[in-house]
């Protein structure tokens, strides 16, 4: 027995307290007695005031006891009397529940294994005191609380019924040590870190041994059989721009072999198929190549019927060949083609200066020793401008010019290096503040470039690269691709497209890459997180979704929409708790008896005024009821 509203000192103060009051009514009760008489003619007004005294005999004692009864009856239902074991501190619990990218598969009855965790945890709640908080705690990649240590249980109950499987893999030891700094820091009275769930988690917490005293596991499902994709990569060919080198990686999740069907399809079109043959725990790897230069969805699927069918299929959205319209105005275009119309991405136009026109669509305008009529509205290239009209003042025409040295600490001068290299002829320019020089002559700069606003860019050079020694030289090529790269970056960025799992992705950069040059952006263009250490850049993405590297020309695109299944299952050791406690299950809950109580105290009122109030409408007195016995037998003797 325990009370709910009131301690038992405080309940017997009451009772001690009204019942002297209702006693002392009683002792000073002043009421006049009624007196029927035939006439008042023989009575007279007396001038002696009637003295009242205080009674010292109780009248009608059955009605006091009558009274006190029901108000300690009252008194009682007040105090919330409950009858049972109660456990009047209560104390505090972290339920994790697994949420990974697992607990969506199929369990072997109907459902999930989510499903089949769910019901778990509601038994769990149901053996639990009802003094007893929870904290509900969700379990993949990150430990999200999603209640506080919370009284009401209706609120737990509702936050497991709206846990979801994510897509990331679970990270057992992370979420147990958020459940025990929870209980650290908010509990008074820690009790139980319950973990409910499959339990599958990567190799490296497989042997997961360090765990808390006051841990109980709830394990679901059973090993399954699942062959899933991990990863599938893509990668323009380095001999053949318009072609896709396609990797594909396959694993075997389950304890069997197994042999898959996997086929590859291009806008809704087969792109190729492939049968592989599966060890237990391993990976399979495919390659394949495909030829478009249009974009499109490729798919890649596993004819396969298994418990996880989430990792079966993925699709990447390819971006389109990207190719640069250069439009070149010289007279002897012979000396230019090799240079510019051999790069597979650049689409390059020869015409005469005659046929000039500054609207013409173009995204570079290459002008060979003429200055036109009206500036090309395009990005442009100057080779060897007539001093008269050159965008970047010459400052003398020089013959016998030596090329003294590159400027490689510029994206235009990236990568060039010559020797003993002397131009016949050469202009050397006088750059403004902001120019970019590129190469340098004892005399000055012979390679100038510019960024003016709104965005057109130009290069000036002070010789043509198709004359003289500058032909054979290797630095040629290569500086005519690095104008043209700088111009429009996005025509010769490198692209790679991975489709792979959700959580931590690791990116192979090189060991000197700076952080400030790379950008790590989601699909709504907003910066992620990175770090980088030993040639390797990481970065966490907790959702499904597209991310983009960005690494100077190279841009490596993410399709993060496979789910992460862990390769191990984890099992606790035999000293944790495992299950349901059976104590708490077959304990009874308390009864409440105010209700009881209250209904005797108003029946008790209720009596005393129907027997003894000024209505009497039954006269009931002690007398009566003590001669009662002896009146009846007198009636029969009659």
């Amino acid at each position: 027995m325990s009370f709910l509203n009131l301690g038992l000192g405080e309940l017997l103060g009451l009772i001690g307290a009204i019942s002297a009051g209702v006693v002392a009514l009683y002792l000073l009760d002043r009421s006049k007695r009624k007196q029927v008489v035939a006439t008042l003619r023989f009575w007279t007004d007396s001038d002696i005031r009637t003295q009242l005294q205080h009674r010292r005999k109780i009248q009608q004692p059955w009605s006091l006891l009558l009274e006190l009864i029901s108000l300690i009856l009252l008194l009682a239902a007040i105090a919330g009397p409950r009858l049972g074991l109660i456990d009047t501190s209560g104390r505090d619990h972290v339920l994790i529940l697994d949420t990974s990218a697992w607990m969506g598969s199929r369990a072997p009855r109907p459902g999930t294994l989510l499903d089949q965790a769910r019901e778990s945890a509601r038994a769990y709640l149901r053996a639990l005191p009802r003094r007893d908080r929870v904290m509900l705690v969700r379990a993949d990649a990150l430990a999200t609380p999603a209640t506080a240590f919370e009284p009401d249980r209706q609120v737990v109950l509702e936050a497991i019924r709206l846990s979801q499987p994510g897509s990331s893999a679970l990270n057992l030891e992370q979420a147990i040590q958020y459940a025990q700094r929870a209980l650290r820091l908010q509990s008074e009275r820690p009790g139980e870190i319950v973990f409910v769930g499959a339990g599958r988690v990567p190799e490296q917490q497989a042997e997961l041994t360090s765990l808390p005293a006051n841990l109980r596991v709830i394990s679901v499902g059973t090993p399954q059989e699942n062959v899933g994709l991990r990863k599938i990569g893509l990668r323009r060919s380095a001999t053949a721009p318009d072609t896709w080198d396609i990797f594909v990686a396959v694993h075997n999740y389950g304890t069997r072999p197994h042999d898959t069907q996997m086929e590859l399809q291009f806008a809704k079109s087969p792109a190729g198929s492939k049968l592989l043959h599966l060890q237990p725990g391993a990976d399979e790897q495919a390659a394949f190549s495909y030829r478009s230069k249009v974009a499109g969805d490729l798919e890649a699927r596993l004819n396969v019927r298994d418990a996880f069918p989430q990792d079966d299929r993925a699709v990447i959205q390819l971006p389109a060949e990207a190719s640069m319209k250069v439009l070149v105005y010289s007279k002897e275009p012979q000396l230019l083609r090799p240079l510019i119309a051999a790069n597979p991405q650049v689409e390059a136009t020869f015409e005469s200066p005659d046929k000039y026109d500054p609207a013409a669509p173009a995204d570079v305008v290459v002008l060979d020793r003429f200055i036109p009529r009206a500036a090309p509205r395009a990005n442009s290239v100057w080779i060897e401008p007539p001093a008269n009209g050159s965008p970047v003042p010459v400052r003398e025409t020089k013959n016998e010019v030596k090329l003294e040295k590159w400027r490689p600490d510029t994206p235009l001068g990236e990568g060039l290096r010559t020797q003993d290299v002397t131009l016949e002829s050469a202009e050397v320019f006088a750059p403004a503040n902001g120019d970019i020089t590129v190469a340098e002559s004892a005399a000055g700069p012979l390679v100038v470039a510019r960024s003016t606003p709104p965005g057109a860019k130009l290069a000036v050079l002070g010789f043509n690269p198709g004359r003289g020694l500058m032909k054979y030289q290797l630095a040629t090529p290569l500086l005519m691709a690095n104008v043209l790269r700088w111009m429009s970056p996005d025509t010769f960025r490198l692209w790679d497209v991975q489709a792979g799992t959700v959580g931590t992705v690791t990116v192979p950069v090189e060991k000197d890459t700076n952080p400030s040059s790379v950008r790590v952006l989601d699909e709504n263009q907003r910066p992620l997180p990175f770090t980088i250490s030993d040639g390797s850049l990481e970065f966490f993405a907790g959702a499904p979704g597209t991310v983009r590297v960005l690494r100077g020309d190279r841009e490596t695109l993410y399709s993060l929409t496979l789910p992460d299944v862990a390769e191990a299952v984890w099992k606790p050791p035999a000293n944790v708790r495992h299950g349901i406690p059976k104590s708490a299950e077959q304990q009874s809950p308390p009864q409440d008896l105010w209700p009881w109580l209250a209904a005797l105290g108003g029946l008790g009122l209720l009596l005393d005024w129907l027997f003894y109030g000024r209505s009497r409408l039954y006269q009931i007195r002690p007398s009566s009821i003590i001669n009662w016995p002896k009146r009846s037998q007198e009636r029969k003797a009659s």
